[in-house]
């Protein structure tokens, strides 16, 4: 007996008009690694792009190279992968890679996001604010990002902060605060924030990483 799965594009449509109603005037980038979660990357890719998609995240660069030749020109944001014998692709695919080690983080050429390990120890790095701080100040540094460890486990809106943004503070060292266009951070659906990424596009149980770029209200972070 066969089976066979149907992909609706007027759900994946749907969905993500949902996720924007629901965070709304924000962007928001959906995460299409693991080909969208076997929903087909690429197909999936059109369907969000042409739906007003400005960024896509994929898992790796051979992912994100797929998207390029298939004619996706959403930025692409590429959560890992950001190896020696891979990084000449990020600058001609104009791929935007999260790096997870101060090291790397000092040979970056192209913009790119820092991720910190804020508890959840999956990747990222766990240098004190001055040291992270000081070692990206000369970098193509553009967004800060953290995975909570409580992620799936928060507690109900009422009980916890509206914002919790991420703030890398030099003042230690007599350095200022860092302040890129963009701060992540993993979180349920949420009132308001300025750029969300679900997870599966085709799936009722959204999860989002959120990216908040500097705009009114968010100029200090001291």
């Amino acid at each position: 007996m066969r089976s066979w799965i149907e992909i609706s594009r007027s759900a994946i449509r749907d969905n993500f008009r949902a996720v924007k109603a629901a965070v709304g005037p924000v962007e928001v980038m959906p995460v299409v690694k693991a080909d969208a979660y076997r929903h087909g990357a690429i197909e999936v890719s059109k369907i969000l792009e042409v739906e007003g998609a400005q960024w896509l995240a994929v898992s790796n660069a051979d992912e994100g190279i797929a998207l390029r030749e298939a004619g996706i020109a959403a930025r692409i944001l590429v959560m890992a992968d950001y190896l020696p014998e891979n990084r000449s692709f990020f600058k001609e695919f104009q791929l935007t890679p999260v790096i997870h080690s101060l090291a790397d983080a000092a040979a970056a050429e192209v913009p790119y996001h820092l991720k910190i390990d804020s508890g959840m120890g999956r990747l990222g790095v766990r240098e004190s604010p001055e040291e992270i701080a000081r070692a990206v100040a000369p970098t193509p540094l553009e967004g800060l990002m953290t995975h909570f460890c409580v992620f799936g486990e928060l507690p109900e809106p009422a009980d916890r902060p509206a914002d919790c943004p991420l703030r890398v503070s030099g003042k230690g060292g007599g350095l200022p605060p860092l302040c890129p266009p963009f701060e992540h951070h993993t979180d349920r659906l949420p009132a308001h924030r300025s750029l969300g990424q679900p997870g599966a596009p085709g799936s009722r149980d959204l999860r989002l990483r959120i990216a908040l770029p500097r705009g009114p209200g968010r100029q200090n972070c001291t």
